[in-house]
Order: structure tokens, then sequence, then C-alpha cells
């Protein structure tokens, strides 16, 4: 799992020439150091709370594929899965 020091730091080498807003048309801003970090903060959370929602999705699928192992094992066929839900 990656923290968040760890994912700021990820973000700040994606953009090692700071962050700016603006547009083709209507030219660029460089966002001034306190801009770039609260931004660049905002990022890993958004980063962070993906992975970790990623991770709990692949956590409960684990844990149904063991308690379904565990349902055959016991003797329960394939109607029984579904009626159980599986």
């Amino acid at each position: 799992m990656t923290t968040k020091a760890e994912m700021i730091k990820i973000i700040e080498a994606e953009n090692p020439d700071g962050l700016r807003v603006g547009s083709e048309q209507d030219g660029y801003v460089e966002l001034t150091a306190n801009e770039a970090e609260a931004v660049i903060e905002q990022w890993a959370e958004g980063r962070l709370r993906k992975e970790n929602e990623e991770a709990a999705k692949a956590e409960a699928f684990t844990k149904k594929q063991i308690a379904k192992a565990k349902l055959i094992a016991l003797g329960l066929n394939i109607d029984d899965l579904k009626a159980l839900g599986f």
C-alpha cells in the first residue's frame, strides 16, 4: 500500500517542471509553490482513495472465492451456490 507521502513524491516526479493551469489558446500560468502543493495533495488523496477502493474490491472478491471453495468442499453443487447468491 502506498502512503500519502510516497504518492506525493510520485506525482511530483511526474511533474518535474511544476504545475500550470490554462490552455493553448489562452496561455498557461504557473502555479505558485503553495498552490501546486495543495493541488498535488488533492491528487494524492484521490489516487489513494482509488487505490484503496480497488484493494477492497479485490479483497472482497478473494473472500467470496474462498467461501465458494469451502462450500463446494462441503458438497454443495452449482444450484446450491446460485441459491446462496454465488
